[in-house]
This record gives C-alpha cells, structure tokens and sequence, in this order.
C-alpha cells in the first residue's frame, strides 16, 4: 500500500481484519424495502473526503451507486454497490473501486458504515475479498477509520414493501453553471404513505440541503416527487419545488417551483413540464415501475337459455410490467360443471376486456378457455368464450383480440369495464 492511497482513503490499518459486530435488527416479517442517500463531506480542512450515494435494498437485488471524491488528490471515481443492508438507524454497502481510479486504490473492496445520528457519521473497512464484503454487509462489523459528517448529511429506512407502486433512486450531476447534484430515494405507494428523501446540493453556491418526500409518483420509466426547503437556508426556505426524473440515454432531471405545497402534489400526481430540465452529466438514476393497472373488469352475470342458463362471476386486472391478475367463477348446472379459476392473461380495452384461463377441476381440466366480455353501455352486455389450443394460443388471443365461438346476452346481473 502506498502512501498515496493511504492519503487518499485515509486509511489506518488498512489490511486488519475487520472485527465483526452484531447486525442491526430488522423490520418484522414481510417483504420489505430499505434505502441509503446521502451527500457528505467527512471531516474538514484540505484533508476533507466527499461521499454521495443512493442505494436501494431488496431481496430481489440491491442496487445503487457512490461517488467519493478527495479534491486535495484530485481524486474522484463512482462504483455500483454489490450489496446493501438498511435499517432505519443504519446502512452498510459494498462496493470496488474502479480501474478508472488510480492504480494504487482500484480495485479495493470497500465497506461502508453509515449511521443515520446526531450528527451523522460514516465510517469504513477494506475487505479482502467479496465474499468477506458480503458478510461484513450482512452480519455488521467494526469499522477501521470513522468519520463525523461536518456537511450535509444522510438518511437511511426500512420499512415494508406491501402496496408498493414503485421506486426510485439516483446520484446525478446535471447543469454546468451552476453545476448541481441530486441524490435521492423514492417510494410510491399509491395515495397514501409515499416516501422517501432527496438531497440537493448547488456545487457553485456551497448549497446543500435534505428534504423528505411525502408526494411520490412512479409511471412508464419516469418519476416525480416534491418536497418544501428545510429552515436554515435564507432566500430559499419554504419553497415548495416538483421534481422529475427518467431514465434515458442520459438520464434526465427536472424542476419547477409551485406555488403552494398542495400545487407541488397536484404537479406530481397529474404530470408537469419542468420550468428548469437538464440532462445528467455524471452518475445513474434508476426506475422501477412494479404495478401499472392498465384496466380492470368484474361482474356477475347470468347467460344462456332456459334450461341452460350459465352464471360467471369474476374480477381481473390488466397490469404493465408484472403478472394480471384475477379470478373466474363459473357454473353451467345443467352440465354439472362449476369451478374456479385464476386467470393468467388479461387485456382491457375501452368497454372491452380479454382474459384466459385453465380449468383446474371437473370433467373439463385442463381446458383451456378465452372470455370476452362487452360493456355495453344503454343497452344489456354481452359475454363469448371460445376453447382454445393451448395457453399460449389462448395469450395470443387476449392480446389480439377475437371472434368468441359461443356468444351469449347478459340475461341478469352486470359487469363493468374500467380503464384508468
């Protein structure tokens, strides 16, 4: 080890074992959903080290990216996380350092330790190999070299995942004059309990500052969030402002000042122009849509003639980038035949879904069955199934639409079709 890389790190006992500790404890059971952002400048002086980082923490896959930066070396490099464990008081991720840094430090594995405290702190490791740096995340450790945040700050959470919409996270440079940084987290959970936290730093102005974000919308590659600017920063505090972010090629950022907190949430959840729009110059954001109802439609209706009258009731669900969803419940008593289904693909149109399904049970297993069903509005709806091939037959008909084999009028009862 050099004395550069010593320098640049400000290690001490770089290669001692790290002396494990015990982890933090963790949310009850469920699946769960943790997050890391910070923007902090370690210690003071010429010797001062500046860490910013966003992380997501999922069982799925952890995901994230940190920029450190040593200006007295003139060092500065990003890396992608290979694991992260947040807690609401704490986080720990992993990461190695890239070739672009200086030959005398890429390729170090590093730990980090960062407490969510008054005041803050950040503290790290170097691990001698990946799987030292998994366990180390994991199980917790004591630290080699420990810092207080002396600007800026970090937040980290963890809390339950169920009802989640969506998610995201980024470290991004963006603007030139004034050059600008924002590192955030984001969670969408629908109309209530959003979450998440965003720090904004102006790189020409020495301004940096953490807000939390109560209005989160997450949609088709984008996503928007607001927040008001904390007290301590003349000329801005209270300001309420409406971000939006989306992945591309590069990665996009921009804001608007609102009027009011309340027009910041409305600017959120329906959509806004940014008054200011930049494309990133430096670092990733990520988004993650995980439900995008597309359409819905349930009912419960009566066809069919006298003697062999039939009765459906059902409830499916058409999403983006996950599994439909729904079930079907059918009886013909005439044929004996009644059961239960779930359904596997779904297509909503406007007053028309398709959806398919394989009998579980009966005489009829494994058939393979495609509805349409036709919202039809003044005047009584109209269901049709056909039996199709195969599954994959029957998807190629939900998406593409089709002629039923056996068409009814609804006789009794109602069903709606519904797209957002």
């Amino acid at each position: 080890m050099t004395f550069l890389s010593a320098f640049l790190l400000g290690l001490s006992g770089l290669f001692m074992a790290p002396t494990m500790a015990m982890a933090a404890s963790a949310p009850g059971s469920g699946p769960t959903i943790g997050y890391a952002v910070g923007d902090a400048v370690l210690g003071t002086g010429g010797s001062a080290q500046h860490l910013t980082f966003s992380m997501i923490d999922r069982s799925s896959g952890d995901r994230g990216t940190v920029s450190y930066a040593n200006p007295a070396a003139a060092v500065a490099y990003e890396a992608s996380v290979m694991a992260v464990r947040a807690t609401n008081t704490e986080a720990r991720f992993a990461y190695t350092i890239p070739s672009t840094a200086p030959a005398s430090v890429a390729g170090l594995i590093i730990v980090w330790q960062v407490k969510d405290s008054s005041p803050d702190t950040a503290a790290f490791s170097v691990a001698a190999t990946p799987s030292q740096a998994l366990t180390m995340v994991a199980n917790g450790f004591t630290p080699s070299n420990s810092y207080t945040v002396s600007r800026g700050g970090l937040d980290t959470a963890m809390m339950s995942a169920t009802g989640l919409h969506g998610y995201a996270f980024g470290n991004a440079a963006f603007g030139t004059s004034p050059r600008q940084h924002l590192a955030f987290a984001v969670l969408d959970f629908g109309a209530t309990r959003d979450n998440g936290v965003a720090f904004y730093a102006n790189l020409g102005a020495a301004l940096l500052y953490q807000a939390a974000t109560p209005v989160v919308a997450v949609a088709y590659g984008q996503a928007r969030f607001a927040y008001t600017i904390p007290a301590g920063f003349p000329g801005l505090s209270g300001l309420p402002l409406a971000w939006k972010v989306a992945n591309g090629t590069p990665d996009f950022v921009g804001f608007s000042v609102a009027s009011s907190a309340t027009a910041a949430a409305a600017m959120v959840n329906a959509g806004f122009t940014p008054a200011y729009a930049f494309r990133t110059t430096a670092g990733d954001l990520t988004v993650v849509q995980l439900y995008l109802l597309l359409g819905h439609a349930n009912g419960g209706v009566w066809f069919g003639p006298a003697g062999a009258s039939q009765q459906m009731t059902f409830q499916v669900s058409d999403y983006a980038w996950t599994a439909d969803q729904g079930y079907v419940s059918y009886r013909n008593l005439s044929a004996g035949v009644a059961y239960r289904a779930s359904v596997h693909r779904v297509r909503v149109t406007p007053h028309v879904a398709y959806f398919d399904y394989v009998i579980p049970s009966g005489s009829l297993r494994g058939t393979v069955v495609v509805w349409k069903v036709v919202d039809v509005l003044g005047r009584p709806d109209q269901v049709g199934f056909s039996v199709a091939p195969s599954l994959t037959a029957a998807d190629s008909m939900v998406v593409r639409g089709f002629t039923p084999t056996n068409q009814y009028t609804v006789t009794r009862g109602n069903l709606t079709v519904h797209m957002p």
